[in-house]
Formats: C-alpha cells, sequence, structure tokens
C-alpha cells in the first residue's frame, strides 16, 4: 500500500537554521545597518552546494562542488576534491580558514553541539561517514555512526539526535548521541507511532517531534495534520500534544517559548477526494500549553520565513518573513548580484547569510560564486 504525502510545497533551502544549530547569544551589534550589505574577503573559491552552519557567533561554510550539475540534469554528484572550508564573524566580518578535514564528502547536513560541529555526508565511495569538528581547537576527527543510515542530524541542548525522516519503508528507532561518551543510544519510542515527514525542534528544555500520521492512498478519510509530541531528555519520557490544524511540519522558529512554522499556503485535497476546506502549511504551536493557532494575516506564496531576536529560519533568500515580536509580515528585497541557484543560505542568529551558488548561461559552463551576503532584519 502506498500512502499519500501533503499536498504543500515548503522548499525549505534551510538555512540550516533553529533546529540544527544553537540560536546566537545575541542579536546584531547595536546600530548594525539593515538590508544586504556583502562580507568581502572570503578566502574561499567559487562553488555551490557548500554546508553552513551557525555556531553562535560565526557561519561555518564546509565544502561543497566546483562542478555542478547543470539543472535538470541526472549527476551522480560526487564531490569535488577537498576544499577549503572558512568561518566568517558578520558582525566584524573576520574570516578564518578551517583546518582540512579528512574526507570530501557530498550531500551534507549538520548539526551544531556544544562547541561540536557534526557533519554527515557521503564520500565518493559512497560511504555515510560522520566528523566533529572542535571549533575552539580547529580540530577534525571521525566519530561513530547511529546503527542506522539515512538519518538527519537535530541539535538538542549538548545532545546530538539522528531521528529518520520517515517511517514508511524503514520504521525503527531514533538516535541519541552523547559526545561525552561517544557513543549512541536509542530514543525511548515516541507515542505518536508510525509517521512520514518528520522533523524535530529543541525549545531550549525539550525536544518537539512533528510529523503525519500514514493514511492509505488511494481511501484517505482526510488530511493527514500536523501532530507532535514532546521529549524531556532529563527525565527520558514522552508526552504528546494535541494535533494541529495544519500540513506542514516545519521548518520551525523557536521564540519567545513558541514554535512558528512559517510555511504558507494550503491545501484542499483537490477535486477528488476533496476535504471541504482549506488547511494551512503552517501555524504556531505553544508546546507547554498543546495550544495551536494560525499564523498572523498570511500573505500569499508558499516559501515563507521567519526572525525573532536571536534566531530565524529562511526558505529561501527573498520573499515574505514574519517578525515574530510584532506579527508584521514584510519581505525579504532580491539579492544585489545576477541571480545565482545552489547557494548556502545559514540563518546567522536572525539575520540572512549567503554564499556563493551557479549562474547557468544558455551555453557552456557554470559560472560560479563565492561572493557573500548578509541581509540584516529591520526592526
Amino acid at each position: 500500500m502506498t500512502r499519500a504525502r501533503t499536498a504543500f510545497a515548503l522548499a525549505a533551502v534551510l538555512a540550516v537554521a533553529s533546529c540544527s544549530a544553537p540560536p546566537s547569544p545575541a542579536g546584531p551589534p547595536p546600530g548594525a545597518a539593515t538590508g544586504w550589505r556583502e562580507l568581502t574577503g572570503s578566502p574561499l573559491s567559487p562553488r555551490a552546494m557548500a554546508l553552513g552552519l551557525w555556531t553562535g557567533r560565526e557561519a561555518l561554510l564546509i565544502g561543497g562542488v566546483d562542478q555542478p550539475c547543470p539543472p535538470g540534469a541526472d549527476c551522480a554528484g560526487d564531490p569535488s576534491p577537498l576544499l577549503a572550508a572558512a568561518a566568517v564573524d558578520p558582525d566584524t566580518g573576520r574570516w578564518r580558514v578551517l583546518a582540512e578535514p579528512p574526507v570530501a564528502l557530498r550531500w551534507m547536513q549538520g548539526a551544531v553541539v556544544d562547541g561540536i560541529g557534526y557533519v554527515q555526508g557521503r564520500t565518493a565511495g559512497d560511504e555515510e561517514t560522520l566528523l566533529a569538528y572542535d571549533i575552539a581547537a580547529d580540530r577534525w576527527e571521525r566519530v561513530p555512526q547511529p546503527a542506522a543510515s539515512g538519518l538527519t542530524l537535530v541539535a538538542a541542548g549538548d545532545l546530538l539526535v539522528a531521528m529518520r525522516g520517515s517511517e514508511e519503508a524503514a520504521p525503527g528507532p531514533d538516535y541519541l548521541y552523547r559526545p561525552s561518551s561517544r557513543q549512541w543510544s536509542e530514543l525511548p519510542a515516541d507515542p505518536l507511532g508510525a509517521g512520514f515527514d518528520r522533523t524535530m525542534a529543541w525549545t531550549g528544555r525539550e525536544l518537539v517531534l512533528f510529523d503525519h500520521r500514514l493514511v492509505p492512498n488511494p481511501g484517505a478519510d482526510g488530511p493527514s495534520v500536523t501532530r507532535a509530541a514532546v521529549f524531556d531528555p532529563e527525565r527520558g519520557t514522552w508526552r504528546r500534544l494535541p494535533d494541529s490544524q495544519q500540513l506542514s511540519t516545519g521548518p520551525w522558529l523557536v521564540e519567545g517559548g513558541r514554535l512558528i512554522a512559517p510555511a504558507l499556503g494550503g491545501a484542499d485535497g483537490g477535486a477528488v477526494g476533496n476535504w471541504g476546506r482549506t488547511y494551512p502549511n503552517g501555524g504556531v504551536l505553544d508546546p507547554a500549553t498543546g495550544t495551536w493557532s494560525a499564523l498572523p494575516d498570511p500573505p500569499g506564496g508558499w516559501h515563507g520565513s521567519a526572525f525573532g531576536a536571536t534566531t530565524a529560519v529562511y526558505a529561501d533568500r527573498t520573499g515574505p518573513v514574519l517578525n515574530a515580536a510584532t506579527g508584521q509580515w514584510g519581505a525579504i528585497p532580491p539579492l544585489p548580484q545576477a541571480d545565482v541557484t545552489e547557494s548556502t543560505v545559514v540563518a546567522a542568529g536572525n539575520r540572512l547569510l549567503v554564499f556563493g551558488g551557479a549562474r547557468w548561461p544558455k551555453e557552456g559552463k557554470a559560472e560560479l560564486s563565492a561572493r557573500t551576503w548578509l541581509w540584516t532584519p529591520q526592526g
């Protein structure tokens, strides 16, 4: 039996945002200029698809490809030979070159936990590998893999979680890594049961799991709305929250005790099997009370972003953006350079950092960029 995925489109060019990196201890310096400005002096070569991670002070820019696949092409995606990695402090604009990683990886993901940047990807030989970068010591090492492959890394305070994105084909446990012991253990089974489109968000004290119930396709009797449960690492226990009336399972901005999914638009099930009304993609959750609410006056479109005082989640380099403090929507203006694709997007505190990318002329090879831009929201 096949399973139906919810009809919403949130292109999370996720800037590896609030779920994957700890929040910045402070926002931009007082009096910082708003809008776009270029961070010059980068030591990095032009490239696309680098991994970006926010440490709380710097943006780490790691790897990438210098021979990207043309749009629509079916490429193997092998990593380029080791490309230099660097960090930039958006407050000062200062760059530093990082120690060389022990291996080049493709399809990278990462999370920052307690001063360590964890980077997972596949080698040219298709071996899944997990690296740890000690930010203060500027040192890389290989660390043990969880017992299953194809998992998503999530930062949870001083712990690292590896979670299944879906349990449709490969049900099983999620895993918890304790850096002090360098060992993985299974998370207790969550109360939601098997699901798909699974994501997690760290509130600062607890880990919130979101998913959709597995439903038959065809034959579903309604939308598979977003479900949620909360894990307390200190007690090792779960509690289930009421189901929502929204369709998106993230990404989430954690701000003021609330979790905000700024996904725009919605779905009504279509002409066949119509649900009788439109269900919004995005929404707001208070995990302490289990209360769900709607986004404030969402504009049209699909790819919404949001920022708070010190955190943000950016779904794209431009478009609608919600100020979580005021509940007002604004817009991220277009990047002040020729349009590029496959650039790296990082939520640097509540700012948006964009690095590199590729531009494809009508004929010829990709024109790669090494430029770095920083957008600072107003208010």
